[in-house]
């Protein structure tokens, strides 16, 4: 039992670590994301009409 209780605890502790894994990664896109939406508007100084018809 006590080995059972043992590997159970190493299963919880893996799937928290894959959870904050997961966040890193969605931070990361967001952060993509967000450098990518600015590259946008750089090349795009004069033409925010033309920005919302892309988007």
């Amino acid at each position: 039992m006590q080995v059972d209780a043992l590997a159970l605890q190493v299963d919880a502790l893996t799937l928290q670590v894959d959870a904050l894994t997961l966040q890193v990664d969605t931070l990361t896109l967001q952060v993509d994301t967000f450098a990518l939406q600015v590259d946008v508007l750089a090349f795009l100084p004069n033409s925010g009409d033309k920005l919302q018809t892309i988007i």
